[in-house]
């Protein structure tokens, strides 16, 4: 029989994968923070053209402000984790769906878990 089962894949801290996170985070960090500035010029521009009472438009733009500032901080505190963490650390990257034959009278093995490093696969545990 085949199931779908969800396998974890963790990713195995280098000198380059740390580097590499650190400029994606910081790169996601960067856009958030220039969708903020356009939000405030558009609100401006928002408050002189429309007939809109000036305090909607301003609770409209504040809660999408709002929205990418918590992930600001979010990838504030991804990075901060980062640096700290010693190379040779697994973090989870994410999870995928794997299509498992099981058998009559085989071991049950629940979690699976896949380890990269720098984008190679080093490691398939069956825990």
């Amino acid at each position: 029989m085949k199931i779908i089962q969800t396998v974890e894949v963790k990713q195995r801290l280098t000198e380059k994968s740390k580097q590499q996170l650190i400029q994606q985070f910081t790169k996601q960090k960067q856009q958030l923070e220039q969708q903020c500035e356009q939000l405030i010029f558009e609100q401006k521009r928002m408050e002189k053209q429309t007939s809109f009472p000036p305090k909607q438009i301003k609770e409209k733009f504040e809660r999408e402000m709002q929205v990418r500032r918590r992930k600001i901080a979010e990838l504030d505190f991804l990075l901060e984790q980062l640096r700290i963490l010693p190379i040779g650390s697994e973090i989870k990257e994410r999870e995928v769906e794997a299509i498992i034959d099981i058998h009559i009278g085989e071991r049950w093995t629940p979690q699976k878990t896949i380890v990269i490093e720098d984008g190679i696969v080093v490691d398939i545990r069956e825990e």
